[in-house]
C-alpha cells in the first residue's frame, strides 16, 4: 500500500454545487457527512458554491468550506467563449481553493460533479466515490447521456446509494460490486424532542393555541405544496396555520408564484406563511414549532425532511410513494396518503388537527423508527468502512 496514505486519517475531498445555508437533501447530506467523517479522523475539504457571496475557504468547527465564485465572471468575460467555460472555468479556481492539499479520495455529491471529480481524481491518482441524489435525471434534456456519462465514462469507484431507489439506478449501468446501499441517517441529537418551539413560534408571532403545521422543501412540483395549499384551505378549525419553509434554489420561480395566487384565491393568506429564508441550522427549531408536518410529495427518492420531522417527535403527514416503503412507513408511525390526492390529505391535516392525543402517539412512535433505524451515527459508520475499504485496495 502507499505508506503516505493513512486509511485511518484520509484526506477526502467533497464537490457539492449546494451547500448550507440552501435546504435540500443533497445539501444537508453534503454537510452531515463532512462533519461525520471528520469525527471519524478524516481530513475533510468541501469544495461548493458561494450561495451569492464571495467568500473564501473558512474553517468551521471540524472541516474546512471553500466556497467558489471566480468562475461566474468568466462566463460574462467577453474575451472568454462562454461554452468553454461551462465545466472547464471552475478548475483554475477549484486549483488555487485547494492550493497543495492532495486529496486521497474525491467524492461526488452529484450526477454532474462526478465530471469534475473525475478530472482531480485522475489528476491525484485517487479514487473517486459518487453520491448522488437526482430524483428523475432521465426526464432531463439529454439525460440517458448524462447518467452514462456520469456512472459509465466517469466511472465512479464507489457508489454510495442513500437508499435502493438510487441503487437500482446505478446498477444499471455499473457492477453490482461497485454500488452500496447506506440508507441517508439523520442527527438525532439535533433534531430531537427537546428543542425548544418558543423561539420560532414566537417569530412568526404564533399564539399557543394556534396549530401549526410545517412543510419543508425546494419549492417546485413534485413537492406537493399546491395539493398541500388547497387541502389546508379545507380545515375546519381556524387555530391551524400552515408555515412553507422552502428555498428556490435549484427550483421553480414559476410555481413559487403559482402557490402565492393560490394562497389569494383561496383567501388563507392570513393563515399561511412562504418562507424562504430558513437554513438548515434552523430546522431543527422550526421542526420543534409544529404540531404536526405534511410532506405529501408526488415522488422522492428518500426523504430526509420526514425523518427529520419524525426525530423531532412530531406527527407525519406524507404519501404512499416507494421511498416511504423504503423508510417502512406504516400507520404505527406516520399517516400515509395518495400522492396528489387533496382531499384524502384535507382529510389527514383534518384528524390530526382536532386529534392532539394521535398527534402525540405518532410522534412519540416515529421518534423510535428513527432512532432504531436511521441515526446518523448507522450512516457514518457505514460509510466510513465503506470508504476505508476502498483506500485499503485502491492504494495497495
Amino acid at each position: 500500500m502507499n505508506p503516505s496514505v493513512n486509511v485511518s486519517n484520509s484526506k477526502i475531498l467533497i464537490l457539492t454545487s449546494g451547500y448550507e445555508p440552501t435546504i435540500g437533501g443533497a445539501e444537508t447530506y453534503a454537510r452531515i457527512l463532512g462533519h461525520g467523517l471528520a469525527h471519524c479522523g478524516h481530513d475533510i475539504f468541501v469544495v461548493t458554491d458561494d450561495t451569492g457571496e464571495a467568500i473564501a475557504s473558512v474553517a468551521d468547527d471540524v472541516i474546512t468550506v471553500g466556497r467558489l465564485h471566480e468562475y461566474r465572471s468568466l462566463l460574462e468575460d467577453p474575451s472568454k467563449l462562454a461554452w468553454e467555460q461551462l465545466y472547464f472555468g471552475l478548475l483554475p479556481e477549484l486549483h488555487r481553493a485547494m492550493c497543495a492539499w492532495r486529496p486521497d479520495v474525491v467524492v461526488s455529491n452529484s450526477l454532474e460533479m462526478t465530471i469534475v471529480g473525475r478530472i482531480v481524481a485522475d489528476q491525484y491518482d485517487a479514487p473517486l466515490v459518487g453520491i448522488y441524489h437526482e430524483q428523475a435525471p432521465e426526464a432531463e434534456p439529454f439525460g440517458r447521456g448524462r447518467m452514462s456519462l456520469a456512472y459509465r465514462r466517469a466511472a465512479p469507484d464507489l457508489v454510495l446509494a442513500g437508499c435502493e431507489f438510487y441503487a437500482e439506478r446505478a446498477r444499471s449501468f455499473l457492477s453490482d460490486e461497485i454500488v452500496r446501499v447506506v440508507y441517508h441517517g439523520v442527527d438525532t441529537g439535533l433534531f430531537s424532542p427537546r428543542t425548544s418551539r418558543l423561539k420560532v413560534r414566537s417569530r412568526y408571532g404564533l399564539r399557543d393555541d394556534e396549530i401549526l403545521i410545517v412543510n419543508s422543501g425546494r419549492l417546485k412540483p413534485r413537492k406537493g405544496q399546491l395539493e398541500l395549499v388547497r387541502a389546508f384551505a379545507s380545515i375546519c378549525d381556524e387555530r391551524a396555520r400552515l408555515l412553507i419553509v422552502g428555498s428556490l434554489s435549484s427550483a421553480s420561480i414559476e410555481y413559487a408564484d403559482s402557490l402565492e395566487k393560490e394562497i389569494n384565491r383561496l383567501d388563507v393568506g392570513h393563515r399561511t406563511i412562504i418562507d424562504r429564508n430558513v437554513g438548515y441550522v434552523d430546522m431543527p427549531e422550526v421542526l420543534a414549532a409544529a404540531d404536526l408536518v405534511a410532506q405529501p410529495s408526488l415522488a422522492e427518492g428518500f426523504s430526509l425532511a420526514v425523518l427529520e420531522a419524525m426525530s423531532v417527535g412530531r406527527p407525519v403527514i406524507t404519501t404512499r410513494i416507494a421511498s416511504s416503503a423504503e423508510m417502512r412507513l406504516s400507520s404505527d408511525n406516520a399517516i400515509l396518503v395518495a400522492p396528489g390526492e387533496v382531499d384524502e390529505l384535507a382529510s389527514a391535516l383534518n384528524e390530526l388537527v382536532d386529534d392532539r392525543d394521535l398527534r402525540l402517539m405518532l410522534g412519540r412512535a416515529g421518534r423510535k423508527h428513527v432512532v432504531d433505524n436511521f441515526s446518523l451515527d448507522n450512516m457514518i459508520e457505514q460509510t466510513d468502512q465503506a470508504i476505508r475499504s476502498l483506500v485499503a485496495r485502491f492504494y495497495i
